[in-house]
C-alpha cells in the first residue's frame, strides 16, 4: 500500500507529509539561509560590473563592494570555525588543491596591477577573485561543519533560482510596480542584464529535477517540480539568451545521463515543458508583451493577462504532477520495465541531434551549407546581428565573435601575462573596427587571454583540472550506483555537479561569470562537491569548540591565519570604494565652488575648493591607481589658479595610464581651456584619439581640432 494512502498511523504518529514538513522546519535553516544570501546578492549586487577609470560602467563599486566583503569575512569565519571542529575529526582537507588554484589565480590577478593598462580596474577584479576564492574555500569549510546537509545546498540553490526567476516573470506581469521604465521585452530585472537572468533559472533546472526524481519525501512535494521547473522555464526562455538556453539544455543532458532517476525527472521535465511552452507561445503572440518600445499601459494590460495564464498553467502543471505521482506510487512499474523505459529515453534524447541533422539535410543550404552558414554567422564579426525580439532564440550570428577577435587583438600583444587583470575594456578599444563597444570580451576563456594572457590561463586550466579530479573523487559519475544512503547523496552531488557544468557552459560564451548572484551559486556547489571527498574517507560534521583550538596550536593557528587574512582582504577590498566616496565628495564640493563662484562669493568659494583638493588628495592615497581622483584634483587647481599644478596632475594621470585614452583627452581638454602648453595639448589629442578612435567625443574634437 502506498504511503500516501495513510494519513495518521493507529499509535499517534504524525503522517508521512507531516512528519516531512517537521524534518524540513527543523533541518531547512541551512537552505533559507542560503537562499536569502544568494538571493540578497542578485538583488543588491546585480549585473557586478564595477569598472572605473573612466569606463562607462562604473555603476556598481558600492553594492559589489559590500557584497565581496561580507563574502570574504563569512568565509573567512566558516574557515576558522573548520579548524576549531571536535578533535576526533579527521584532518584532511578535500579540494585543497582546487582552492590553491583558485588562490594563485587571484594573486596572480594582483600582481598585473604592476603591468595593467588599467590598473585600478586590476585591483577591482583582485578582489572580485579573491572574494570568488574565499567563497570557494568557504563551501569547503561548509562540508566540515555539516557533512550531511548535501540537501540544504540543493534546497537553497533551487529556492534562490525560483525567487530570482519568478521575479523576473513578474516584473512582466506587473510592470507598472516593477520595471516600468525598460523599453525591452526581454527580462532583464532584477539582475539588469537579460542572459543573467536566463542563467539564474538554466541553473535551478538540475536541483528542480532533483526534486521531482527523488525517492524520498512526500509526493506533493514531489510534484511540486513541474510547476517550480515551468517558471524556471518561462524565465529562461523569456530572457532570449540562447546561451543560458544552450547551459540548461547540457546541464538537463548531463544530469538525466548520469542519475539513475531519469524517468520520474523527465515526467515532470515534460509537465513543466509543456506548461511553460504554452505560457511563451501565449506570450509571443501578444504584441504588447514580445515586442520592445511598448507603452506602459499596454505592458501592464498584456501583463495582467500572462498572470492569469501563467496561474493557470501553474495549477495544472502541479494537479497533473500529482496525479501521475500518486499513479505511479500506486502502480509501480517493475524493474525491468524501469529500465526498458530508461534506455528508450536515452535513445530518444540521442535521436534529437540526429533529427536535427536530418533536417539541416533537408534545408534549402543543405547539411553542409547550413553548418557552413551557421559556422560563419557565429565566428564571423561583421555577420549579421540579431535583434532584440524573440527571433534571436533561433539566430545564430552574435556579436560574442566581434569582442573575441577584439581580445586575440589585445592577447597578442602581450601573449605571456596580458594587458591586466580588467584591462580589456581599455586595451581593446585601438583595435575597434565600428563603434560597437564592450567593457568585456563576453566570455572567459577570451577575457581570460586578454587580460592575463597564457600565464592565467594556465591557473585557470589547473583550477579545472583539479576541480575535476576533486569532483570525480567525490561521485563517481561512471562508478555503479551504490545501495541506501549512499547512492541518494551521490545524486545529489551529480546535481550539485550539474549546477557546475551549467555555469560553465555559459561562462564560455558571456561574462555571467562576474555577476556575484551567479557565480556564488557556482562556487557553493563546487566548493561543497570538492569538500565532500570519497565516500569511504568521509567523515561526520563536527561542532566547532574552543577546547579544540586551547589543545592544538595547528588548529589555533590556522583559525587565527583565516581570520586575518579575511580581514586583510576585505581592507584592500573597501578602499576602492572608500576612495571612490571621497573623490564624488571632492566633485561636489568642487560644484559648490563654481556656484559661489558665479555669485562673487569668493570666500565660499576658496573654502569650497580647499575642501575639494583635500577630498581628492584622500581618494588618491586611499586608490593611488585610479585617475579619476586625478583629474578631478587637476579641476580643483584649476580653480584655484594653480594652474602648474593642475597641469602636473594630469601629466600624472597620463604616466600611470598611458594606454587609457580618457588620461589623454583631460590634458588635451585642460589645454584647450587653459592654454598651459598648447604642443603638449594637440599631441594629447592625438595620442587620445589613437587609442580610441570610434569615441564621438574624440571624433567631434578631431574634426574640430582640422577645422582651426
Amino acid at each position: 500500500m502506498s504511503a500516501h494512502a495513510a494519513p495518521i498511523s493507529r499509535d499517534g504518529e504524525r503522517s508521512p507529509l507531516s512528519a516531512t514538513l517537521a524534518r524540513w522546519g527543523t533541518q531547512s535553516w541551512l537552505a533559507l539561509a542560503i537562499a536569502l544570501a544568494i538571493s540578497a546578492i542578485c538583488f543588491s549586487a546585480t549585473g557586478g560590473i564595477e569598472s572605473v577609470d573612466g569606463s562607462p560602467a562604473g555603476s556598481g563599486l558600492g553594492p559589489n563592494t559590500v557584497v565581496q566583503m561580507v563574502l570574504t569575512l563569512i568565509s573567512g569565519l566558516l574557515v576558522a570555525l573548520a579548524f576549531a571542529r571536535e578533535r576526533n575529526a579527521r584532518l584532511r582537507v578535500f579540494g585543497l588543491g582546487a582552492a590553491i588554484a583558485l588562490f594563485a589565480l587571484g594573486a596572480f590577478t594582483a600582481l598585473s596591477v604592476n603591468w595593467s593598462v588599467a590598473p585600478a580596474n586590476s585591483w577591482l577584479e583582485a578582489n572580485r577573485t579573491l572574494s570568488y576564492a574565499a567563497s570557494f574555500a568557504g563551501a569547503i569549510s561548509l562540508v566540515r561543519l555539516a557533512a550531511g546537509r548535501w540537501r540544504s545546498i540543493i534546497a537553497g540553490v533551487l529556492l534562490a533560482s525560483v525567487v530570482v526567476s519568478a521575479y523576473a516573470v513578474a516584473s512582466k506581469i506587473v510592470p507598472e510596480a516593477l520595471d516600468a521604465s525598460d523599453a525591452f521585452a526581454r527580462l532583464s530585472v532584477p539582475l539588469g542584464y537579460w542572459n543573467a537572468v536566463g542563467l539564474t533559472a538554466a541553473l535551478g533546472i538540475g536541483p528542480a529535477l532533483w526534486l521531482g526524481a527523488r525517492r524520498e519525501g512526500h509526493g506533493v512535494l514531489g510534484a511540486l517540480a513541474a510547476p517550480v521547473l515551468c517558471v524556471l522555464l518561462v524565465a529562461l526562455v523569456l530572457s532570449y539568451s540562447r546561451g543560458a538556453v544552450l547551459a540548461a539544455i547540457i546541464g538537463i543532458a548531463f544530469w538525466i545521463a548520469l542519475v539513475p532517476l531519469r524517468l520520474r525527472a523527465l515526467s515532470m521535465l515534460a509537465i513543466g515543458a509543456l506548461a511553460a511552452a504554452a505560457v511563451v507561445a501565449w506570450t509571443f503572440g501578444q504584441p504588447s508583451l514580445a515586442d520592445d518600445k511598448v507603452a506602459l499601459a499596454a505592458r501592464s494590460a498584456g501583463g495582467h493577462r500572462l498572470g492569469l495564464v501563467l496561474l493557470a498553467a501553474l495549477a495544472i502543471a502541479f494537479a497533473a504532477a500529482l496525479v501521475l505521482r500518486f499513479a505511479a506510487d500506486r502502480n509501480p512499474l517493475t524493474r525491468q520495465r524501469r529500465r526498458m523505459l530508461g534506455i528508450a529515453a536515452l535513445v530518444a534524447l540521442a535521436l534529437v541531434p540526429v533529427a536535427a541533422v536530418g533536417a539541416a539535410a533537408h534545408s534549402s543550404r543543405g547539411l553542409f551549407g547550413t553548418i557552413s552558414h551557421g559556422w560563419y554567422e557565429l565566428t564571423t564579426p561583421n555577420a549579421q546581428q540579431p535583434s532584440n525580439s524573440a527571433n534571436r532564440l533561433t539566430a545564430t550570428g552574435s556579436m560574442q565573435a566581434l569582442y573575441w577577435s577584439y581580445a586575440i587583438d589585445v592577447f597578442d600583444t602581450s601573449p605571456v601575462i596580458g594587458a591586466g587583470a580588467g584591462g580589456y575594456g581599455t586595451a581593446y578599444a585601438q583595435f575597434m573596427t565600428g563603434p560597437a563597444a564592450a567593457d568585456n570580451a563576453h566570455g572567459y576563456i577570451f577575457q581570460t587571454l586578454a587580460d592575463l594572457g597564457l600565464v592565467g590561463l594556465a591557473l585557470s586550466l589547473a583550477l579545472a583540472v583539479g576541480w575535476c579530479i576533486a569532483a570525480f573523487r567525490t561521485a563517481g559519475p561512471f562508478r555503479a550506483r551504490a545501495p541506501g544512503s549512499d547512492s541518494a547523496e551521490r545524486i545529489g552531488l551529480l546535481t550539485l555537479i550539474a549546477v557546475v557544468v551549467t555555469f560553465t557552459v555559459h561562462s564560455t560564451v558571456d561574462w555571467t561569470y562576474l555577476v556575484p548572484g551567479d557565480a556564488v551559486i557556482a562556487l557553493l556547489a563546487a566548493g561543497w562537491v570538492a569538500g565532500r571527498g570519497p565516500a569511504h574517507e568521509r567523515a561526520g560534521a563536527g561542532r566547532p569548540t574552543l577546547t579544540r583550538l586551547a589543545n592544538s596550536p595547528a588548529a589555533a593557528a590556522g583559525a587565527a591565519a583565516a581570520i586575518a587574512v579575511a580581514l586583510v582582504v576585505a581592507w584592500s577590498q573597501w578602499q576602492p570604494l572608500r576612495a571612490e566616496q571621497a573623490a564624488s565628495a571632492g566633485s561636489l564640493a568642487l560644484g559648490n565652488a563654481a556656484d559661489a563662484q558665479s555669485s562673487h562669493n569668493n570666500a565660499a568659494a576658496n573654502r569650497e575648493i580647499a575642501i575639494a583638493i583635500a577630498d581628492e588628495l584622500t581618494a588618491i592615497a586611499r586608490d593611488p591607481l585610479d585617475i579619476t581622483p586625478m583629474i578631478d584634483l587637476a579641476g580643483a587647481y584649476a580653480h584655484a589658479g594653480k594652474v602648474a599644478m593642475a597641469q602636473t596632475e594630469l601629466e600624472r594621470a597620463v604616466a600611470l595610464q598611458p594606454s587609457n585614452a580618457a588620461s589623454w583627452f583631460e590634458l588635451w581638454q585642460f589645454d584647450s581651456i587653459i592654454p598651459a602648453d598648447v604642443k603638449i595639448g594637440e599631441q594629447a589629442l592625438a595620442v587620445a584619439y589613437h587609442l580610441d578612435p570610434y569615441d564621438p567625443g574624440l571624433t567631434a574634437a578631431i574634426q574640430q581640432a582640422a577645422a582651426n
